[in-house]
């Protein structure tokens, strides 16, 4: 399978595979992408999380994928209260929003099938604050119509860049733990369709 290497400059999370310079605008196919993270509890024990409310577009004026927080998916209800409202703090904070403007147009003008791993930079707003965030992604041009990106990689996300330490103690007080890790790895995986 073809590979481009390219290094893009500006990007967040998962748009940076999109052009804004592309001929049609994009919207995210929410049902066929992921987004999840891990959370690292008393040392040893690994759980998987994800979130089910995702949107995003790319458009000329760039590209922009959120979150909503509310939609976080523990597997355990209780648990999922707990982090919409002493974590994420839904009521104040109700998405996360990734942002970018690149240009792809390697990725797009290749043949379907052809994919490129790149380096992502980007900028996250949680929790109020807007901070760094990036990592290895790959983009696959699925067909003439579809683009897919990944996580080469979990990209890891510090609670404390979020202002998000007093919710994770909060969380770790009430379910009688005696740590919650303050790195967590987030990956995802991307469906783009051109309208």
């Amino acid at each position: 399978m073809p590979r481009i290497v390219n290094e893009l400059r500006a990007g967040a999370l998962a748009l940076c595979f999109l052009s804004a310079s592309a001929v049609a605008d994009w919207t995210l196919d929410s049902d066929a992408s992921t987004l999840g993270f891990v959370s690292v509890k008393n040392g040893q024990i690994v759980e998987g999380h994800r979130f089910t409310g995702l949107a995003g577009r790319v458009e000329e004026a760039g590209a922009e994928l959120s979150v909503e927080l509310a939609t976080v998916d523990t597997l355990i209800p209780i648990r999922n209260e707990r982090m919409r409202d002493l974590l994420f703090e839904v009521v104040d904070h109700p998405t996360a929003v990734f942002r970018t403007e690149v240009d792809l147009a390697p990725v797009l003008d290749a043949a379907p099938g052809a994919s490129m791993i790149t380096s992502l930079a980007g900028t996250l707003s949680l929790h109020g604050v807007d901070a760094p965030f990036g990592g290895e992604v790959q983009i696959t041009r699925v067909d003439e119509d579809t683009v897919a990106v990944a996580t080469v990689r979990p990209l890891v996300l510090s609670v404390a860049s979020f202002g998000l330490e007093a919710g994770v103690e909060r969380l770790r007080d009430i379910a009688g733990l005696n740590e919650i890790a303050g790195m967590v790895p987030v990956n995802f995986a991307l469906l783009f369709s051109r309208d």
